[in-house]
């Protein structure tokens, strides 16, 4: 029998499509199952219900994740100090191709539970395959992720690692790994139409930087594959560059595109008939920005704020977990905090007259990291609010823990005040993931594992080798333009 939970006497803090501001209402909530049931005042639990007491509590959406490399998690604080640049040598094109199959599963599944944890319980994992350099790894990778209880939209990357990077770079493996690539994706979509888990909690996505390389009919064909077996959606990296402009010239674009970082838009943000905004806008594809490691990488500057006022839909995301903690919560204090301080830095160098209340505010973010990336991943018919009929993807918060007690603004208090430790309880798809602020699943066994097999990436790659050959690269090629 499915499990049946009433979340109690609770304040509902949801944004709602259509409406401008958050909902925020006393209600019960019913979870029935996978689906939230009923939401009304004073329901009465039936037989089989267990009863949540949500009285001084805030029940919120779960937050949607639109960009994270999840099995980075193994590396967690190795690249804390890194511009990307940097990041690519010192990471992507060396220690990344070397990872065994153990070290990306322990990484994905530490990194779905640090999700779970914050909070997070959609996530859009874009997979570097070339850290799966044999399908021994992509099943580590997978096996993780279904495993841990997250919804994930699972991203395999069509790219290889690099077999050479001086005199130059060479990618000798390529043609071999393109065949297994597409071989793998049309096994896994032929399972159950994408459907990675049967109750359709993990599906299956493509993941393509690659349209800066090859002919344009390659990169035509391919996708058209992609889209035909079906997977649920493409995303891509864009930091600067024309990407967006080819991706549109090339009849790429659909609403089924999520763009990663797109930070060559914050120069073209005053514009109101930019192309590339444009572009966005009239093929229904989205923005996952990343504002913390955005602002620290030299990516440029986010455009999270720029892409809500111009209805372009936009989410938020952790990025590398090798960088940034797994919490939305830091990321939308990154992208408010942000575009409020440039658009006071803007009145004061135009002397222009300052402003009565500031332009963006706390429901934009929460926006942000609930339904408007639940919009960019094609998923807001399922999650993303607190309504009935939603799968119970659903957090509850203490509001009277030591960091909230006093708030009366539940979305003030989630986004300038809240941190993993005031979350009692994550629902995923109606599953109980994290009880009384502690995850159902043993953190320790896991910690152990994560630590011995980050140390022996550590002892394989220490520091000093990798500072030489970042120094030998920047000295020969200068540093890598994205």
């Amino acid at each position: 029998m499915p499990a049946k939970y009433l979340l109690k006497g609770g304040t509902v803090a949801t944004c709602v499509q259509g409406r401008a501001a958050p909902h925020v209402y006393k209600a019960d909530v019913l979870v029935e199952g996978n689906t939230i049931a009923r939401i009304a005042q004073d329901i009465v639990p039936g037989p089989g219900v267990e009863l949540v007491d949500c009285e001084d509590r805030w029940i919120t959406p779960g937050f949607v994740d639109t960009h994270r490399h999840v099995f980075m998690t193994v590396l967690r604080a190795n690249h804390c100090d890194y511009l990307l640049s940097e990041y690519f040598i010192k990471m992507s094109w060396t220690v990344q191709g070397s990872l065994t199959p153990a070290e990306v599963r322990i990484g994905t599944l530490a990194g779905c539970l640090d999700a779970l944890h914050n909070g997070v319980t959609t996530v859009l994992d874009h997979f570097h395959f070339h850290a799966a350099h044999t399908r021994a790894h992509a099943d580590a990778a997978l096996g993780a992720v279904r495993e841990s209880g997250a919804r994930v939209v699972w991203a395999p990357a069509r790219q290889s690692a690099p077999t050479q990077l001086f005199p130059s770079m060479h990618f000798a493996r390529d043609a071999e790994t393109a065949r297994w690539h597409r071989e793998t994706l049309r096994e896994l979509a032929g399972e159950d139409g994408g459907r990675l888990r049967p109750d359709g909690r993990v599906t299956l996505a493509l993941a393509y930087d690659r349209v800066a390389m090859g002919t344009m009919a390659e990169h035509q064909e391919f996708l058209a594959f992609a889209r035909a077996l079906p997977v649920a959606l493409v995303t891509a990296h864009i930091v600067q560059g024309a990407g967006i402009l080819q991706w549109r010239d090339g009849g790429l674009l659909a609403p089924d595109v999520v763009f990663s970082h797109c930070n060559v838009l914050a120069e073209r943000a005053a514009a109101p008939d930019d192309e590339m905004w444009k572009a966005l806008k009239e093929s229904g594809a989205a923005i996952a920005a990343t504002p913390q490691d955005e602002l620290g990488m030299a990516h440029g500057n986010p455009v999270a704020l720029d892409a809500l006022r111009r209805g372009v839909k936009c989410g938020l995301g952790v990025d590398a977990t090798s960088i940034n903690s797994g919490d939305l919560f830091t990321q939308m204090r990154f992208a408010l905090q942000w575009a409020r301080g440039h658009d006071h830095e803007r009145i004061r160098l135009n002397k222009e007259k300052p402003p009565f209340h500031n332009k963006d505010n706390c429901a934009d973010v929460f926006r942000l990291a609930t339904l408007g990336g639940a919009e960019a991943l094609g998923l807001a018919h399922l999650i993303g609010t607190v309504e009935v009929g939603k799968r119970a993807d659903l957090l509850v918060l203490d509001a009277n823990s030591v960091n909230l007690g006093g708030a009366a603004d539940p979305v003030a208090g989630v986004v300038f005040h809240a941190s993993s430790e005031d979350i009692e309880w994550v629902f995923v798809d109606g599953e109980v993931l994290k009880r009384n602020r502690t995850l159902v699943r043993e953190w320790a066994p896991i910690a152990k594992e994560l630590k011995k097999r980050a140390d022996d990436i550590r002892e394989r790659w220490p520091n000093d080798k990798l500072e030489e050959t970042w120094k030998k690269w920047y000295e020969t090629n200068g540093a890598p333009v994205f």
